[in-house]
């Protein structure tokens, strides 16, 4: 057989592809202004009086991952650190009236199933989701994301449910959108004789149950942990849509020593409610989920909360919102932007009525200020704490800026300017003095939003302008802004916008909200250097500084 060779995707099919994320991302934030401040899920479980568990432990993860949370209780518990005394179920018509006062009032983005003790409770809950999918279906409202957490066994292997409300939460786990079983109930789904010992045999249990139930399965290895494994890991098993295969990744942790992990199956399930709608994928959302769980539990053994397997902390880190920073940035931004589409400067680039000495003058400010926005760049690099974001600020800061650099030479020469430098103005080092101040503040998330503009920004406007210039059948390659709009309507640039604004949205996920409203301050006031700097090429302001 012939080898075959890899073929590299097409400039043209690169570039509809990264302009579709771009797009995906800019629609994203003008969304988010019709949207709430934060997601709402809802929790479907038991209660613990101790706080670590349940609908307790539900509503503290979902205020740490900054999502508004509603409850109704299936069960109520006698329970603290050393175990459970007493259990009360609620009855199915209360429960259903329960979850009746949440849908018939609010919207549900998500929400986590847990205790069902009852094959009648299972019969209520199943009846009611049915019914408020239909009707959000009829509504066209988005279908809630649903986390399953199938309690039929503790860690230590006993059983909670009796064989009969065991095999009733079997028929609910197809409405789930993801199960998260513990090691025995990983081995109650598969059938299987004893649970998994090893990572091998949980991926292989994991991957059979998604198979068989045809649901994404989040199988939590935290038990092969506890047992002495020095790797945390769990396995994500997914459906393929395509060809009904199923997808494994797993998702790798460190150990945590503590015997203080009182409540981590019903938080992790909680987390990932709140996570996975402001995520794209399972993947993302469960590695998030387990970095946050792995903060919680390494600050757990600070809490001293009773005398038995505490719980964990999960005040140790606080989301400022429900929303990704870039979708709000978008939404804050729009002012701002609509007055930047809207200048003559860029309309007059657009039909090549703009004087080449006002674009002159523009360019050479930017070559200023690039100058200076490659010593930014370089520093977020040093600053970054993951290997990937270094090496992306390392190359932008070169390679990047270089290419800009290179076409402001070529294109003074070919339109007869000289293409020595020139004094700064006061609009730029206005601009110059903003990103300093930020970055003197220490913080890479800071400094990372602070530049983000320049590339987000500039990228919007490349591809509103390619846009334009093609809808107005003018050539691009005689047009005498051309280059420069085509050099920002450049997948390459398009991929480094979208890489850039990835590391935002992660570095303000994990901030706290001061930070966060920091780093959206930094953001909003780069962007409005931006409309300045392109009106210089009208205003011609003072020189000189």
């Amino acid at each position: 057989m012939a080898e075959q060779q890899y073929q590299q995707p097409s400039q043209s099919s690169r570039t509809t592809r990264a302009m579709e994320a771009l797009a995906r991302l800019e629609a994203a934030g003008e969304q988010a202004a019709n949207k709430p401040s934060r997601l709402r899920v809802l929790s479907i479980e038991g209660s613990d009086p101790i706080g670590g568990a349940g609908t307790m432990a539900d509503m503290k993860a979902f205020s740490a991952q900054g999502v508004f949370g509603y409850a109704a209780m299936t069960s109520v518990l006698a329970q603290n650190t050393q175990g459970v005394t007493s259990i009360v179920n609620m009855e199915p018509d209360f429960l259903v009236a329960q979850l009746n006062a949440v849908s018939d009032d609010a919207v549900i983005d998500a929400m986590k199933i847990g205790m069902l003790g009852t094959p009648e409770l299972v019969d209520a809950v199943k009846g009611w989701l049915t019914a408020l999918e239909t009707q959000y279906q009829h509504d066209a409202i988005a279908k809630p994301v649903v986390v399953l957490d199938p309690v039929m066994y503790a860690k230590s292997g006993d059983a909670l449910l009796t064989p009969q409300a065991e095999q009733a939460l079997r028929t609910i786990v197809p409405m789930a959108d993801i199960i998260t079983p513990n090691v025995p109930e990983l081995a109650a789904l598969a059938d299987a004789g004893q649970p998994a010992t090893n990572i091998d045999e949980l991926e292989t249990m994991a991957r059979l149950v998604c198979e068989r139930y045809r649901v994404a399965v989040y199988a939590k290895g935290g038990a092969l942990a506890l047992a002495g494994s020095e790797s945390s890991t769990d396995i994500l098993a997914e459906p393929s849509p395509q060809d009904g295969d199923v997808c494994t990744t797993r998702i790798e942790g460190k150990t945590v020593h503590t015997q203080n992990v009182h409540g981590t199956g019903d938080t992790l399930s909680s987390t990932l409610a709140a996570l996975r709608p402001q995520c794209d994928t399972w993947e993302e959302t469960t590695r998030r989920a387990k970095t946050w769980m792995n903060g919680a539990i390494g600050a757990a053994d600070r809490l001293h909360v009773g005398k038995g397997h505490g719980p964990v902390d999960f005040t140790w880190q606080h989301a400022p919102t429900g929303l990704r920073f870039s979708a709000d940035y978008w939404n804050r931004v729009r002012p701002i932007r609509e007055r930047i589409h809207g200048m003559r400067f860029i309309t007059s680039m657009v039909d090549a009525t703009l004087s080449l000495d006002d674009f002159a003058f523009y360019l050479h400010q930017d070559d200023i200020y690039l100058t200076d926005y490659t010593s930014l760049l370089a520093l977020a690099s040093s600053r970054a704490d993951r290997l990937d974001e270094r090496v992306f600020f390392a190359q932008a800061a070169s390679g990047g800026v270089d290419s800009e650099v290179l076409f402001h030479r070529n294109w003074f020469i070919k339109h007869g300017f000289d293409p020595a430098p020139v004094s700064r103005s006061e609009v730029t080092a206005a601009y110059i003095g903003h990103e300093h101040r930020v970055a003197d503040s220490g913080s890479y998330a800071r400094l990372v939003a602070v530049v983000m503009p320049c590339f987000w920004l500039y990228a919007a406007m490349g591809k509103e302008m390619r846009d334009q210039v093609r809808d107005k059948h003018i050539d691009v390659d005689t047009h005498p802004f051309g280059e420069w709009i085509r050099m920002y309507s450049d997948p390459e640039f398009t991929e480094s916008t979208l890489r850039e604004v990835q590391i935002c949205d992660r570095l303000a996920a994990e901030a706290s909200i001061d930070e966060y409203e920091h780093m959206m301050h930094a953001a909003l006031v780069s962007s409005e250097h931006e409309f300045r700097f392109f009106e210089q090429g009208l205003t011609r302001p003072a020189l000189g500084f």
